[in-house]
C-alpha cells in the first residue's frame, strides 16, 4: 500500500512533533520542512523505524536562497538542505528540507545513518559552505584545496 503525504506526516508527526510541515508541491512527492535541531531524528526515524522504511538515500543538496523573493509559505532561510529518500516496500520517493541561517550554515552529519551520505555532505560543504558536524572527513572532494570560498553561493 502506498501512503499518502498526509498519512506519512501524521507517522511523523505522532512520532517527533509537531516540528514537521508538509510542503505541496507540482511533482506530487511528498515534501516535508523539518526543524534544523530535528531532522537527524526524523530521518533516522524514517530509515529505520518507520512501517516501510525509507531505506535509499538517494541524494543530498542544497539550495542558495538568500536572493529568493517569493516564498510562497516556506520558512524563511538563507540556505535549503534537501534529503531525498526512496522506500522500495512504499514504492515511494520522499523529500526532506530544512531551512539553514547563514551564520549557522551547519547540520549533523548523517553519515551514521548512511554511509552513503558522506560524498553528498562534502560536495555541499565544497559547494556551498554548509558544515556537517561530525562528519568523519570533511574535505572539499571537487575543488582545489586552495580553492577560497564555495562556488555555488550567490
Amino acid at each position: 500500500m502506498i501512503a499518502t503525504a498526509a498519512t506519512i506526516a501524521q507517522e511523523i508527526s505522532g512520532r517527533l512533533g509537531p516540528d514537521v510541515a508538509l510542503q505541496n508541491t507540482l511533482d506530487s512527492v511528498p515534501t516535508f520542512w523539518v526543524a534544523k535541531d530535528r531532522v537527524f531524528g526524523v530521518l533516522r526515524f524514517l530509515k529505520e523505524e518507520i512501517d516501510q522504511p525509507y531505506r535509499m538515500l538517494y541524494d543530498l543538496s542544497a539550495i542558495d536562497e538568500r536572493m529568493k523573493q517569493h516564498r510562497d509559505g516556506q520558512p524563511a532561510s538563507d540556505f535549503t538542505v534537501i534529503y531525498h529518500l526512496l522506500s522500495l516496500e512504499r514504492n515511494e520517493y520522499l523529500r526532506i528540507k530544512v531551512a539553514i541561517a547563514e551564520d549557522r550554515a551547519s547540520l549533523p552529519s548523517i553519515t551514521p545513518i548512511w554511509a552513503s551520505a558522506n560524498w553528498y555532505e562534502r560536495e555541499v560543504w565544497d559547494m556551498f559552505g554548509i558544515a556537517f558536524d561530525g562528519h568523519p572527513h570533511l574535505e572539499r572532494p571537487l575543488m582545489p584545496k586552495s580553492w577560497v570560498g564555495h562556488p555555488l553561493r550567490k
